[in-house]
């Protein structure tokens, strides 16, 4: 019964990855902002275009209204760069950039709003912003939006427009979003189910080192769905994927030794890998395990050891693991023995129980004086801790008074500023619209000397032009040309032309028939 369950759960990697997806999207939102701070600043921040290393001169350039410096200046805030480090400040100043239309400055605003870290978590706000940058074209935001949609959190849970976010991210070959949509295939989500097209996906996510999606392509190779079943290629993706941690290969590669498919059967490297992924909590592989210490396979037998890693994976709701547990006819040996030392417990408890009650009364009349000194105890210690706690609201008190005076300080510098970039907008407003009145005026000028010019080309031009006759021509050469110009204008060619040939063609139209009437009677 063991082995046969042994061989049935080892390779459900796929199905657990499906359950794991969300928590794998709160994960990535909860490092995303980490990863900003430690590598999009050396490119980035430090400085405000390469050209200015003073904080101060940054500053004013931000003050001014420049997208990129604001953006830059939110980086160094955040990071702690040549200034101290204040969370605030970034976030102020990434929303001065964002709504500029800064893309990166969005993208971190949503990260910000999505982990409530930094800002109160407000997932609908994460999601507006994740927006604004994914509509710009950038990957990470696209594929978090796409994440939004596939979760449900702070929109209505949509998978179609997941695998449309999904998609666009993939094209710039975010390989976490490549092996989402080929998840997605795989289970029939927004798409078709599709087996080809989730192993064409997983392998892109693959090929660019993705450990889930090397995982996946194992378990479709093993498993034979939509490819033909290989254990060798299995094996050497589980491999991929084990190298970098991944529980699942883990756990997928020490069944493969263990069975000796497309590797060499060895039970000491079953146990390995077995062993990798159950210390990460992985409960598929804690049962393997406990079975391979039940059976004596790459193990000494140790039936104790057997029922450690069974009870792990039964404390996560693994139902074969818990049938382990429960069974009855294991010789008196693991679950019995532990059953055995539980009864003598709980008998050594009631002996220690009624010796106590034995003594109790030789005892009790020496608790008096005991009970007096802890009294005394614990109203020093109540009155230390009134009187520390009153210290501490006055000490609060003082700060608050302290930070409020800040806060109206910063708010009327914050009003100087707002004041000179509405006057310094107005001003960059009213430059522009001379300047537009100016291209208007200078347009205009060139479209009247345009016409005047076509009105001087029609009047130049006479009947025998406009349908093409040479000299001489005689009355069957007048019919058979007008012909001809109406075939190629006849309103019936050009009514569903753009508007601009149309109106071209109906005016030679017009022509046609006016010069063939002034012709006809000559």
């Amino acid at each position: 019964m063991a082995l046969f369950i042994f061989e049935c759960i080892v390779f459900r990697s796929l199905s657990n990855e499906v359950n794991r997806l969300n928590i794998k999207m709160k994960r990535l939102e909860r490092i995303c902002f980490a990863v900003l701070l430690t590598v999009v600043p050396s490119v980035h921040a430090g400085s405000c275009f390469d050209r200015v290393t003073d904080i101060n001169d940054c500053r004013r350039i931000a003050d001014q209204g420049d997208a990129r410096a604001q953006y830059n200046l939110g980086m160094m805030y955040g990071n702690g760069e040549g200034v101290s480090r204040d969370y605030k400040e970034s976030v102020k100043w990434f929303k001065l950039a964002a709504k500029q239309g800064i893309a990166q400055a969005q993208y971190n605003l949503g990260v910000m709003y999505g982990n409530g870290r930094i800002v109160p978590q407000d997932y609908k706000e994460a999601v507006k912003w994740y927006r604004l940058a994914a509509e710009q074209g950038h990957a990470p935001a696209q594929f978090n939006l796409g994440s939004r949609y596939y979760s449900g959190l702070g929109l209505s849970q949509d998978y179609n427009e997941a695998i449309k976010w999904f998609r666009l991210a993939a094209k710039q070959e975010v390989a976490q979003a490549q092996y989402n949509i080929g998840l997605m295939y795989d289970n029939g989500q927004g798409v078709s189910q599709d087996y080809n097209e989730a192993i064409k996906w997983f392998r892109l996510a693959a090929k660019q080192g993705d450990a889930s999606a090397q995982s996946n392509l194992g378990v479709m190779y093993e498993s034979g769905q939509g490819i033909p079943q290989n254990y060798n290629e299995a094996a050497k993706w589980y491999r991929l994927a084990a190298k970098q941690g991944n529980a699942s290969a883990q756990s997928n590669l020490g069944g493969s030794y263990a069975k000796g498919q497309g590797v060499s059967q060895d039970y000491n490297e079953a146990i390995k890998w077995f062993r990798l992924a159950a210390e990460q909590g992985y409960a598929q592989s804690q049962f393997n395990l406990g079975l391979m210490y039940h059976k004596g396979l790459g193990v000494p037998q140790d039936y104790n050891e057997a029922i450690k890693w069974f009870r792990l994976a039964a404390e996560q709701g693994y139902v074969e693991a818990q049938f382990n547990i429960s069974l009855k006819d294991v010789d008196g040996r693991g679950v019995l023995q532990e059953r055995k030392e539980t009864v003598n417990e709980y008998r050594q408890s009631e002996v220690q129980g009624n010796d106590k009650d034995r003594n109790k009364g030789e005892r009790s009349h020496d608790r008096g004086g005991e009970y007096l000194k802890i009294i005394v105890v614990v109203l020093i210690i109540f009155l230390f801790c009134v009187l520390r706690f009153i210290k501490k609201r006055n000490l609060e008190e003082d700060y608050r008074e302290q930070e409020l005076e800040k806060e109206k300080e910063q708010a009327y510098r914050e009003q100087e500023r707002e004041y000179r970039r509405k006057k310094e907008k107005e001003r960059v407003r009213r430059e522009q619209e001379r300047q537009y009145r100016r291209e208007q005026e200078y347009q205009e000028q060139a479209r009247q000397k345009r016409e005047k010019l076509n009105n001087r080309n029609e009047k130049n031009r006479s009947c025998e032009e406009v349908l093409g006759l040479s000299v001489g021509w005689t009355k069957s050469d007048l019919k058979s040309a007008y012909r001809k110009k109406c075939q190629q204008t006849h309103p019936d060619k050009w009514k569903d032309f753009p508007e601009d040939i149309a109106q071209r063609l109906e005016k030679e139209y017009k022509e046609v028939q006016k010069a063939y009437k002034n012709l006809s009677k000559k």
